[in-house]
């Protein structure tokens, strides 16, 4: 069963000191992709998965990028670089 999902959370905490972040997660979509990018430790288990991980990340393993945003003029020059490129391969 797990946590319900009001006790659910996912805490980040960077260490400045040492430059690592400290990871706990007890979402389960996060414990996924925490376990794939890092060496977690289990907590707690239920029927053979994690419901509940810790452990560390390095500065590397954690992005907080803004996504671009295209106007649509850029877009369409980005479409025309495509194409251009696209048809130079064959």
């Amino acid at each position: 069963m797990g946590y319900s999902k009001m006790e659910q959370e996912t805490v980040l905490t960077f260490d400045y000191e040492r430059n690592v972040w400290m990871a706990y997660s007890t979402v389960p979509k996060h414990i996924r992709k925490l376990m794939a990018i890092g060496n977690m430790e289990i907590l707690e288990s239920e029927d053979d998965k994690p419901i509940a991980i810790k452990g560390i990340l390095t500065d590397k393993q954690v992005s907080m990028k803004k996504p671009r945003v295209y106007t649509e003029k850029q877009r369409e020059e980005l479409q025309q670089r495509g194409k251009i490129l696209a048809s130079k391969k064959v």
